[in-house]
């Protein structure tokens, strides 16, 4: 072949290589372009889905919020009346503890006088006059209508009398013989007050006396009476007896 022949095919050679080079180059970037498309085609269809999930997840969570709403006023009404049941058994409670509070003064209310002069009473058994006299002093003052009280009047003034105060056990069985005048203490507390005017300083001789003789008079079988004629005795010793004239005369008579 001709050099001239040479240089005309070159070109034609290169122009087809070219075209050739071309088109491959197309039905690849087609390709890619193909991909590509359905590449975004799934992209689409998975964001629509993603859309679609979203969209549940919303409506879900929407739920969920109205749930937990209704969930949270359930738990304000339950705690309103978990807060109206514990004021109520509060109330309950205080009402009970108050009724328990008084029922525990009435009966220590009850008791006490009886208490008080229990103690009164065993301290002047024991021979603790000092507070015998105390505790009897104190039930009279806390319970002066009390159903111990004539007792509480006698032993205040036996307390009295074995501390040799006089005058304060006088007024004791004064008190009683006072205000109890039909009591079966009445003849001991009228010989013992008697005795009590008797070791006071002053004379009241007279008034013992009276008292003494009313206890002989009135209850004659006591022993209080035996005891009051004794007292009476001693306050009065009885006189020698008189002898007749004409045996006083004889008497002298053999003397001289």
């Amino acid at each position: 072949m001709s050099l001239k022949k040479l240089f005309l095919l070159a070109p034609l050679c290169l122009f087809t290589a070219g075209c050739v080079a071309t088109q491959q180059d197309m039905l690849q970037m087609q390709s890619q372009m193909d991909d590509l498309n359905n590449n975004l085609a799934n992209m689409q269809k998975n964001q629509a889905e993603l859309a679609v999930k979203m969209e549940d997840l919303s409506k879900n969570l929407n739920a969920s919020s109205e749930s937990m709403k209704d969930i949270s006023g359930q738990m304000e009404k339950l705690t309103g009346r978990l807060d109206d049941l514990d004021s109520a058994m509060n109330k309950r409670v205080n009402a009970i503890g108050q009724t328990i509070k008084k029922q525990q003064e009435e009966v220590e209310t009850a008791l006490l006088p009886a208490k008080l002069y229990n103690d009164a009473y065993n301290s002047f058994l024991n021979n603790n006059f000092d507070a015998a006299a105390t505790g009897f002093k104190t039930y009279l003052s806390k319970f002066p209508t009390g159903e111990m009280t004539e007792g509480a009047y006698f032993y205040l003034g036996e307390s009295l009398y074995l501390k040799e105060r006089w005058q304060d056990s006088a007024l004791s069985y004064a008190t009683l013989l006072e205000k109890f005048p039909k009591s079966a203490r009445v003849p001991a507390a009228r010989l013992k007050y008697a005795m009590a005017l008797l070791k006071l300083p002053e004379d009241k001789k007279a008034e013992a006396e009276k008292y003494l003789q009313s206890v002989v008079k009135d209850f004659p079988s006591s022993q209080e009476a035996k005891t009051a004629k004794d007292y009476l005795d001693r306050l009065n010793p009885a006189k020698p007896a008189a002898q007749p004239v004409k045996k006083h005369i004889k008497k002298m008579a053999k003397k001289g």
